[in-house]
């Protein structure tokens, strides 16, 4: 199941790190399908950061995506 996250301040990239830290457990508790994380909408730049190819600047990318099922 794919999910896109708004923000990537303190909350949101938590939200990053529990899916990618809890992600068997997550899993069996929504009936075996596995989360991953798609999107990222942030304004700012995270040239470093290991989740660089899902950071998106247009919410549309997120709302035109089919695949995606949870925004959190």
């Amino acid at each position: 199941m794919k999910v896109a996250v708004m923000g990537y301040g303190t909350v949101g990239s938590g939200v990053v790190e529990v899916i990618e830290t809890h992600s068997e457990i997550i899993a069996k508790r929504t009936g075996g399908e596995p989360l991953e994380v798609k999107y990222i909408l942030d304004l700012r730049d995270f040239p470093d950061d290991p989740h660089q190819d899902a950071f998106t600047k247009d919410f549309n990318d997120i709302l035109n995506d089919p695949e995606v099922k949870i925004v959190a």
